[in-house]
């Protein structure tokens, strides 16, 4: 799954973006969305920005219930305020298995260790990330195709 993130073609332009646009991020300010929480906010490949921010705002907490109604209306608003869609591929979706990737590399190092971290989460909570993590990643990895499809 390392190799896929580092070795899938991204399509460009890489752009300045939010890079976590989720729901607990967003605040409705006289009817217009107010994106929050910049403390993420970088450079990243337009297809991803686009593919993790319709998926966060379409998808409740697992994989099973994304609502493509919102998937798709992500992705028309952005072409209805100017903006192209990049070529379809599983590009869209890299940052969210990268993502996916670091957070239970972190968790699992922290469990290794075995201290309890002065930040963070406790070390009973990092070793429930830990098992979710690498239970998640095989399903997350083999549902990349239907993911894609959400592009068609």
């Amino acid at each position: 799954m390392a190799h896929f993130v580092d070795s899938c073609e991204r399509p460009g332009p890489v752009v300045l973006t939010h890079r976590d646009v989720q729901p607990w991020n967003l605040l409705a300010r006289e009817g217009r969305p107010v994106l929050l929480d910049w403390e993420l906010s970088g450079l990243l490949d337009l297809s991803g920005e686009l593919g993790s921010t319709a998926l966060g705002l379409a998808k409740g907490p697992g994989l099973d219930d994304i609502r493509l109604a919102v998937f798709r209306s992500v992705l028309e608003g952005y072409v209805a305020g100017g903006g192209a869609l990049p070529p379809s591929g599983p590009s869209w979706f890299v940052p969210m298995v990268g993502g996916w990737l670091g957070h239970t590399r972190w968790n699992i190092l922290r469990c290794l260790a075995g201290v309890e971290a002065s930040t963070g989460p406790d070390l009973a909570l990092s070793h429930e990330s830990a098992r979710n993590g690498v239970r998640g990643l095989p399903d997350l990895f083999g549902r990349l195709p239907e993911l894609e499809a959400l592009l068609g």
